[in-house]
């Protein structure tokens, strides 16, 4: 029987229900992608504990090492149970190598929600790779991806069931190093036949402007013959003002993801590359203007949670905003009941449920 594993346990495909595709549930090392940027302790809110009177001051990027660390078991599994109670069932967790893995305490958040969560395996960018993954060849990190997805990852037992984040900077579409990650992902997927995704680049510094790179993602996945009906491209709500090039994505058959619901006006230095975020309401147009013509089978919708002002308990709109608020704001728009549970529960389950 096909199963779907979680750091609990293999799931079948009719119990995933609703999924968040792209979620970040516990994380140790982000504070490293903002020593890239210079010395973050400079910031007078460096080591300043979380409080209403600094909210603002974070939202709009200022450097703070308690936001930065999903490390609160109880506060997430608070978050995730109320996901739960909004309809939930299942989250991926896009927190890999680079940024702070904790499968045993995703197992534990997990027991604790009631919530799924699906571990994944993968490399964050080329600045926060682990130091040995440069003498890997291709064919070693894939190897590696395997074992992590078919026994488990590090000493624990508890296996990934998903690849990514794979993530990519400059100079676009990927770094050389960051390529040699991609290709393995692809040869791990065609090997397990799991779900995957890159984080595609942010910013692209020749053009001075966002980088619209993701056929490059679709060409390097054809050229290493993986599965593109179970690939989706993350963070594509960054670029959602140049539907055209959705629609040029969409024609190549893949999937993508519209997983920053939840961010408006947060501006994380380190991600955002000094973009604006979209608002939800330009989200949610989009959406319904893709659905309107068509496109609902290869669109998904999530969070991309990362630092502690994003839950709920914290100020934020937490896991539950895609089906709180994002969900009716679609329907008010005309989108149909049958397009909105295969965005939130067929197309995730098609991704993640291998042959």
């Amino acid at each position: 029987m096909k199963t779907v594993q979680t750091v609990t346990g293999p799931v079948a495909p009719e119990d995933l229900g609703t999924v968040l595709l792209h979620e970040h549930v516990l994380i140790s090392n982000q504070v490293a992608l903002y020593e890239l940027h210079g010395d973050p302790s400079v910031s007078e809110l460096w080591d300043a504990d979380i409080s209403i009177e600094i909210l603002g001051a974070l939202r709009k990027g200022v450097p703070n090492r308690t936001n930065l660390m999903l490390d609160d078991e109880d506060r997430v599994a608070e978050a995730l149970a109320d996901y739960r109670d909004w309809g939930g069932t299942t989250v991926v967790e896009n927190t890999t190598w680079g940024l702070g893995r904790d499968v045993r305490g995703l197992q534990r958040v997990s027991l604790q929600s009631g919530v799924n969560i699906i571990a994944t395996t993968g490399f964050y960018k080329q600045s926060v790779h682990p130091s040995w993954l440069a003498g890997m060849t291709v064919d070693d990190i894939a190897v590696f991806m395997i074992r992590e997805l078919e026994e488990g990852i590090e000493d624990t037992g508890i296996r990934a069931g998903s690849i990514g984040e794979c993530a990519c900077t400059e100079p676009v579409p990927y770094h050389s190093e960051e390529e040699k990650v991609l290709r393995a992902a692809c040869r791990a997927q065609i090997r397990t036949g799991v779900g995957f995704t890159f984080h595609p680049s942010i910013h692209d510094p020749d053009l001075g402007g966002l980088a619209k790179v993701g056929e490059a993602y679709v060409d390097l996945i054809e050229q290493e013959g993986a599965d593109l009906d179970r690939f989706y491209l993350s963070h594509c709500d960054m670029t959602l003002h140049d539907l055209d090039y959705h629609r040029r994505l969409l024609a190549r058959g893949i999937t993508l993801s519209y997983d920053l619901f939840g961010a408006e006006g947060i501006n994380e230095s380190a991600f955002m590359a000094g973009f604006a975020m979209p608002t939800d309401i330009e989200r949610v147009d989009a959406i319904a203007t893709l659905c309107r013509e068509g496109y609902d089978g290869q669109l998904v919708m999530s969070h991309d949670v990362g630092i502690k002002i994003r839950w709920k308990s914290y100020g934020g709109d937490g896991y539950s905003f895609v089906l709180q608020h994002a969900v009716p704001m679609l329907r008010e728009r005309g989108v149909t009941e049958r397009q909105i549970g295969n965005m939130t529960v067929e197309n995730p389950r098609r991704i993640l449920v291998s042959d």
